[in-house]
């Protein structure tokens, strides 16, 4: 597949020339002009960049203007230099037919050469021809698509199929056993045996620009301003999960995202012929045969036509969502049958990082470039993915699965599914032996390792729970290919309840639970959620086995695969096995980083805060040494004018007492009073809506409890109407909304009550990706410092080993780097535009020490103020607001 890199086998690159001006909506500022034209020279000169550019500044639409704008001088240049390569080969050739050189073996062995370049670049040219072709066929359907619309009302040739055909067709899934036995698997085959391989292969796809970021909301974002942009025509393709895509609602129930990906697998696999056993008991091998498609929306057709409208028109993900409930069409599989034309390719991050999701996704790392927006938590999120946890629960149901299914198709696996299934039963009693409990014992019985937490490398880890011996790369692959996961599930659904845990003794068991319940009622009245764990034990087992346990315990077992200095792993037993804990604990995210810095053409994160930049230098772009020549910084300041923000650092209360929310002080009775003073006097001063952000969730409760209980929460809400952020995802946009309104609805009455007053949690689902500008954040405080807590078995393997390889002190930078990118990330939520502004509040006397005021947003900096006495701190706030108020009349 021909791109970037296959050329300059033949051809040399000629440079791009940076250019003087950029198309853009409206005129750039200088910091947008700036941003465009570093990021365009870091693609041209394959580098690896970090951007910085304050919210609010057009970062998004810079990155769109400066990427876009070099992606098509790239098509250019491309087609140029092929078609002037084939030129000057042309020459060359008649030049050495003509050649009276006397060593004709040498003149003969040059045209052969010069003859193999034409050959491979006429091939290049064809396909990209073929390629620019094909495009144009889609484009000119289209518009013969839409004409027609316009004239006839289309009907719909298939109809959807109602709820009962769906459902009709979800029983036919596990008709037959033979369903549930193991794919045939082969160590030395790298593709699967009922795979079908598709010969309709594109030869060139281009360069593509994936864009990144954390969650779909800021990706349709990314659309948006994509569409209000000069290059609004761009080919772009929204890639998403079979979760965020499916429209089937049979599966759509299904909720949880690995069971959707299973279900919809069975759906559009091939039927096989039932296994057939010879006489002597082995497997006859099955044999391919015509795809059976149980989904209505997985039509071929229908399928292909909606990914053409996507390569034409430019959709985000709920738009393409519509479109193919439409016309009955998968959105899911459309939007992957149309990335081979995209320019543009929009994904959430995690989709980038994780390997398996990557390649099940077709997303090609040769010669293309990565933009990872939102990128300051970059590094946790590497780690975080690849992390692995699970519970004794979760194993001993997997070990008891595992068993039973063993037992039921043990005559029909082959030889090699066997050992494979019998090394797989091994290993997980092995790990359950790690939490002290018995393989086919009942979760709920006694550790014989008791409460303790140990840390251990791999390496000791696999040989002290005795499986050092085993190859977990061959158990990993094994897994996958042989779908396992899969028909256990299915066999589970069938004969449910069947396969479920067996307790040892279960009368006795019972009869325990019963007494006590008892005892329970008796000597701990009102304690509900005990009593409902002890009167109902079996509903959680059931819970798990519809949630596949298999697939957490194989995704540890993977993390096992690691080298062995990049991680550790946590073993914490409890009284009762399942209770007990093992985590894989990646702490080296560079190394799961490394393929996509290596193999792309460029790679560029970018974010409104990236301090600090070290981190990305040295833990993800330059790990081993080999790309310092590589690495571009540009950093920008704020278009918002610094007479426009009022940063103040405060001290102390309205009392006089020195504001210290550290761990051991923030719950004193004089602090949390102090919190109360300080918001009844900001609540008079300034207008409109005021963000308060708090360490944690349960200090922000605390906080509230104690302001209630002495009428502070009574006497606010007479100035602001007061919200709390909640814990709940799902009720996040109506407290958004509601807020909102109350600001509104408040300014326009102008009535005593105004605006509002909203808690929230630094590093909540508040902190990040949500703006509050103008009215709706006119001053944002920030209470405390969140440090995490220092002793954390997690935190102190990631700062040892950050010490051992990174350097003396880097470990204590990191803790302190944990802290102050949350604070960050708060700060920036006010000022959005240049006409904006607001004013922040850091609340404690930490932030008076070099270190914590040098981690704060270098375009806050300038403007910020410290001040030892409330007073002083309480004028210039009065005075800020009041300048603001006299400019506005």
């Amino acid at each position: 597949m021909p791109d970037g890199d296959d050329l300059k086998c033949l051809i040399t690159e000629e440079k791009l020339e940076t250019p003087s001006t950029f198309s853009f909506p409206f005129t750039p500022y200088g910091i947008q002009h700036d941003f465009m034209t570093e990021i365009y020279s870091a693609i041209e000169g394959r580098k690896l960049g970090i951007f910085e550019s304050p919210t609010g500044t057009g970062k998004t639409l810079s990155i769109i203007c400066g990427a876009v704008r070099w992606l098509l001088d790239h098509e250019n240049r491309e087609w140029n230099q092929l078609k002037q390569a084939l030129e000057s080969l042309n020459m060359k050739n008649e030049e050495t037919n003509n050649d009276d050189d006397d060593d004709w073996i040498a003149g003969q062995a040059k045209l052969v050469e010069q003859q193999r370049k034409v050959y491979e670049i006429n091939k290049m040219l064809k396909s990209l021809e073929e390629f620019n072709n094909n495009i144009e066929k889609i484009k000119k359907e289209q518009e013969f698509k839409k004409k027609k619309a316009k004239s006839l009302v289309i009907k719909t040739l298939n109809p959807k199929k109602n709820d009962n055909e769906i459902e009709n067709d979800k029983k036919d899934f596990f008709d037959e056993e033979s369903e549930f036995v193991l794919e045939e698997y082969d160590q030395l085959s790298s593709v699967d045996d009922f795979e079908e391989i598709s010969d309709d292969k594109v030869q060139y796809e281009g360069v593509k620009i994936y864009f990144c970021s954390r969650t779909h909301s800021q990706l349709s974002q990314f659309v948006a301003e994509l569409k209000k942009s000069p290059y609004s025509t761009s080919r772009i393709v929204p890639l998403a999960s079979r979760q965020n895509y499916c429209i089937n609602k049979t599966v759509k129930k299904l909720k949880n995202i690995t069971l959707m990906n299973e279900r919809c697998l069975e759906m559009g696999k091939p039927s096989q012929k039932p296994t057939k056993v010879s006489s002597v008991g082995s497997v006859v091998k099955k044999k391919k045969s015509e795809t059976l498609c149980k989904c209505p929306y997985n039509d071929k057709d229908k399928i292909q036509s909606l990914a053409e409208e996507v390569t034409t028109e430019l959709r985000d993900m709920e738009e393409l969502v519509n479109r193919g409930d439409q016309i009955s069409a998968c959105p899911y599989y459309a939007s992957r049958e149309s990335v081979k034309y995209a320019q543009i390719v929009t994904l959430p991050y995690n989709t980038l990082l994780h390997k398996s999701t990557r390649e099940a996704s077709g997303i090609r790392l040769e010669g293309n470039i990565f933009i990872i927006d939102e990128a300051h938590n970059l590094l946790d999120t590497i780690g975080h993915i690849h992390s692995s946890q699970i519970n004794g629960q979760q194993l001993t149901h997997s070990y008891s699965q595992l068993i039973q299914y063993k037992n039921k198709f043990e005559l029909r696996f082959s030889a090699s599914n066997l050992l494979h299934l019998n090394q797989l039963i091994y290993v997980i009693g092995k790990l359950i032996n790690m939490l002290g409990g018995t393989p086919g014992v009942s979760h709920a019985e006694a550790s014989r390792k008791g409460v303790d937490s140990k840390v251990y490398t791999l390496e000791n880890f696999v040989h002290q729970a005795e499986i050092d011996h085993l190859n977990m790369f061959m158990l990993v692959d094994f897994f996958k290919r042989s779908k396992i996961g899969q028909k256990i599930r299915g066999y589970s659904e069938k004969y449910m309840p069947s396969v479920s845990l067996q307790p040892s003794k279960p009368k006795l068991s019972n009869l325990q639970a019963f007494l006590k319940q008892i005892e329970t009622k008796k000597n701990n009245k009102g304690k509900e959620l005990k009593e409902d764990e002890n009167k109902h034990p079996e509903p959680q087992v059931t819970d798990l086995i519809s949630n596949n346990p298999l697939t957490p315990v194989m995704a540890f077992i993977e993390s096992l695969t690691n080298y062995c200095e990049d991680g550790r792993i946590i073993c914490t037993t409890q009284a009762l096995v399942s209770k007990g804990v093992l985590k894989f604990l990646l702490l080296n995210p560079a190394v799961h980083f490394k393929e996509i810095v290596d193999k792309a053409r460029s790679v560029i994160v970018s974010g409104g805060t990236m301090e600090p930049i070290s981190e990305f230098k040295d833990q993800l772009f330059n790990f081993d040494g080999n790309n310092a020549d590589r690495i571009v910084h540009f950093s920008c300041g704020h278009v918002v004018p610094p007479d426009n923000i009022l940063p103040l650092i405060v001290c102390t209360g309205p009392t006089g007492k020195q504001l210290d929310f550290s761990y051991q002080e923030r719950t004193s009775i004089k602090m949390l009073n102090e919190i109360g003073s300080l918001l009844e006097n900001i609540c008079r001063t300034v207008p409109a809506g005021i963000v308060c952000f708090f360490p944690s969730y349960d200090y922000e409760q605390f906080v509230y409890q104690h302001l209630e209980k002495n009428k502070v929460i009574n006497r606010l809400s007479e100035r602001k109407k007061l919200f709390r952020e909640p814990k709940l995802t799902n009720q996040v946009d109506e407290v958004l909304k509601n807020y909102s309104h109350a600001i509104t609805t408040t300014s326009a009455l102008n009535s005593k009550v105004t605006g509002a007053l909203l808690f929230s949690v630094i590093g909540g689902k508040l902190s990040e990706g949500l703006n509050f500008s103008d009215d709706l954040g006119r001053c944002v405080i920030v209470i405390g410092l969140p440090y995490p807590n220092i002793k954390s078995l997690e935190l102190q393997q990631k700062m040892n080993y950050l010490n051992s390889h990174m350097g003396p002190g880097t470990g204590q930078q990191h803790y302190e780097n944990l802290c102050m990118k949350s604070v960050n990330q708060s700060i920036g939520r006010s000022v959005r535009h240049q006409q904006d502004y607001a004013a922040v509040l850091l609340l404690d006397h930490r932030y008076q020490r070099d270190n914590v005021r040098n981690a704060l947003p270098k375009w806050l900096q300038p403007s910020l103020q410290e001040h030892s006495k409330f007073g002083s701190a309480f004028a210039q706030l009065n005075k800020f607001f009041t300048g603001k108020k006299k400019l506005q009349q």
